[in-house]
């Protein structure tokens, strides 16, 4: 099981794309319904020590991936803490404004049809548990194949009266309920795409186009900067300026390392890639992956299966003839 930690309505952002819905087939998803078990209401009702052991009884996949249960010598140690956590007046605060900030509607609805189209295109998917939990900030998010848990109070947004405590602002900012299921779900998806066969930057741009590709075909109306965790900003300029990005890139000779250090400039969590520009955004890297897939899927007709399965990522950049130019 993977254990993702974050420390990271609709718009449509004009400029972004032609069509505010992105490659949507011409035909309806298969039917998915979710459940969302609501942990937290029941670990709150708790008055008693003995009930939070038999609530970590009753959910033992929660307490060893949220709340990291093998990390303590007996079950009854991690209960005393977690009952005085719900016993502190300040959790009731979170609680309160984690249950008000969860639109559990717009969120079923949201995931059972982006997980219909995920079922469309990987039909042996099956659908996971869900589980949210107020976890006094202990961790936001677990995802596997089979199980994803969400910890609300991570996800309550600005109006927050306790956050996450030193997290730099340009990932705090992600921290909202709107970005919540587009994280969920690009977590959940990235097993059903195969990793490259080189360790190139290039390469590994790839990886993420694939994983954002699919993100943005099962959810084809959610905007761009939703699914990359980017501003409306950000997003309006990459595309904007994704020539002279791209420019600046070939000019390096970046393509084709394999050093840690220049792939974590252009992949990794940073509030810019200086580098290429001032104002250019952080893990602009996937953000051209993207397009670079994009290309290659309008070049080629290529099928959802094909692409998450083609290793040869050289071979995907050739064909798809990348060729940005700059756009205002």
């Amino acid at each position: 099981m993977r254990i993702v930690c974050l420390i990271f309505v609709f718009l449509f952002i004009n400029g972004c794309s032609e069509n505010p819905c992105r490659y949507h087939p011409n035909e309806a998803p298969p039917t998915v319904e979710i459940e969302v078990k609501r942990l937290e209401k029941e670990l709150f009702k708790s008055q008693e020590l003995s009930e939070v052991e038999i609530f970590f009884q009753n959910h033992k996949d929660m307490a060893v991936t949220m709340f990291h249960l093998n990390e303590y010598p007996n079950e009854k140690i991690l209960a005393e803490r977690i009952f005085g956590l719900v016993q502190n007046e300040f959790i009731d605060t979170l609680y309160a404004e984690a249950d008000e900030a969860f639109d559990q509607p717009i969120f079923e609805k949201t995931m059972n049809t982006s997980l219909g189209w995920l079922k469309y295109y990987f039909p042996e998917m099956k659908v996971p548990k869900i589980q949210t939990i107020v976890s006094g900030l202990y961790n936001d998010l677990v995802v596997s194949k089979d199980l994803i848990i969400i910890g609300l109070d991570f996800f309550i947004g600005e109006s927050a009266s306790y956050r996450p405590i030193g997290v730099p602002q340009y990932i705090l900012r992600r921290y909202e309920a709107k970005y919540m299921t587009p994280t969920i779900l690009k977590f959940f998806i990235a097993d059903y795409s195969s990793s490259g066969d080189e360790e190139t930057l290039l390469s590994e741009m790839i990886d993420y186009g694939k994983i954002y590709y699919l993100l943005g075909s099962i959810m084809p109306c959610t905007p761009d900067d939703l699914i990359l965790g980017f501003t409306p900003k950000e997003i309006r300029d990459v595309y904007a300026y994704q020539e002279l990005i791209w420019s600046r890139i070939i000019e390096k000779e970046w393509l084709y390392v394999t050093d840690e250090f220049t792939k974590k400039k252009m992949l990794g969590e940073r509030p810019k890639t200086i580098e290429l520009g001032d104002e250019c955004p952080g893990r602009v890297g996937a953000w051209i992956g993207w397009q670079i897939v994009k290309y290659y899927m309008d070049e080629t007709g290529s099928t959802m299966q094909e692409l998450m399965a083609n290793r040869n990522h050289h071979e995907i950049f050739a064909q798809s003839k990348y060729k940005p130019k700059n756009r205002h």
